[in-house]
């Protein structure tokens, strides 16, 4: 090959490297060349002590998580939150970095998880940061996760509010989904072996009592119907429910309990007692919950429950909820005949004698 050809190549690769470029540039899905690397809020790293509170705004209602002197809360409930899911998302924050531009179209928005509210599952979460006056210190929507980026926190396709350029951007920001996901909804355990026993009681509906009369023994239903025997499978559905004792939302009181709403009291062989209170309609799924001990052990664990439960109202479970309205039928079934104490009857009516 002779100079005047490895000139020419120079000079081909040479327009092909800045075509490149140009089109990366000017491309609506180019390398962000200009910013890769760049991280997206980069004064954030000097006021991630002053983020006095998290909203984050999706499908569902907003909601705020606010930083106080005593920990971290949910705003509306005043219910405590995890601290490290509010220190995770300011930390996911601080790491986003550029990686590489892509579609400013509306219409495409939905396929990066970067839909507006109102489009289901494929809606992104505005996260914004504020600080201790309400200034805005961070704010971004984030939508789906991109394992293609190098490193092992991967990538997240994230948006600015009312800006239509979108970008995927190295590292990640956890946000708790649903929202109950920033709290410890389990509330307390009452297993088979600490259960003494459950009381369905009020609500214009059956009295049912099911007993455990030593620590570790079954359940057993009290006073079934004539020509009916508990289900055990059913039995054990209700001992669920305290085991453990779990919400799927949360908030402050709506008002004064209704006298002779449904209640479910759980007793523990330690002498701990739970109640749990319907609030409205049963359907809804929404109780207080209170607990009182009877000794020294029971007392010291109802007054450390106290804070977890006192104040608030709670949404159960459809199927905690559901089996609130359930009565002595629902826990039993048609007894089953003995064959070798019942005789079987004979085609004249009479029953065939034993042998």
């Amino acid at each position: 090959m002779n100079f005047k050809s490895v000139t020419l190549l120079g000079v081909v690769a040479a327009l092909c490297v800045a075509g490149t470029w140009a089109a990366l540039r000017t491309a609506p899905q180019g390398i962000a060349a200009d910013r890769r690397g760049e991280p997206v809020f980069p004064q954030l790293i000097n006021q991630a002590n002053t983020v006095a509170a998290i909203t984050i705004r999706d499908n569902d209602k907003p909601f705020t998580v606010e930083r106080r002197d005593n920990g971290f809360f949910d705003k509306a409930s005043g219910y405590p939150a995890k601290p490290e899911a509010f220190r995770d998302i300011v930390a996911g924050m601080i790491s986003l970095a550029y990686e590489e531009s892509k579609t400013s179209d509306p219409q495409r928005y939905a396929d990066l998880g970067l839909a507006d509210a109102g489009q289901a599952e494929k809606t992104g979460r505005q996260v914004t940061l504020t600080d201790s006056k309400g200034a805005t210190l961070a704010d971004i929507i984030v939508g789906n996760r991109d394992m293609t980026v190098g490193g092992a926190r991967g990538g997240t396709f994230v948006r600015f509010p009312k800006e239509p350029q979108t970008w995927l951007a190295r590292g990640e920001v956890r946000v708790p989904v649903p929202n109950t996901a920033w709290f410890e909804i389990n509330l307390l355990n009452l297993n088979k072996d600490a259960l003494a026993k459950l009381e369905l009681r009020g609500g214009g509906l059956d009295d049912v009592t099911l007993v455990s009369a030593t620590k570790g023994a079954d359940l057993t239903l009290q006073a079934p119907p004539a020509g009916r025997e508990a289900e055990a499978g059913k039995l054990m559905r209700l001992s669920f429910m305290v085991d453990p004792i779990s919400f799927q939302d949360v908030r402050k009181p709506t008002g004064d309990v209704k006298a002779g709403g449904r209640t479910l009291t759980a007793y523990g062989h330690n002498g701990l007692k739970l109640t749990v209170t319907s609030v409205g309609d049963l359907a809804d799924g929404w109780v207080r919950i209170s607990a009182e001990g009877t000794n020294e052990e029971s007392n010291k664990q109802a007054e450390a429950l106290k804070p977890k439960i006192d104040g608030f109202e709670f949404k159960l479970s459809k199927n905690d909820s559901d089996m609130l309205a359930w009565g002595l039928k629902d826990f039993t079934q048609e007894a089953k005949t003995d064959p070798k104490t019942d005789p079987a009857p004979q085609p004249n009516g009479e029953a065939k004698p034993n042998q």
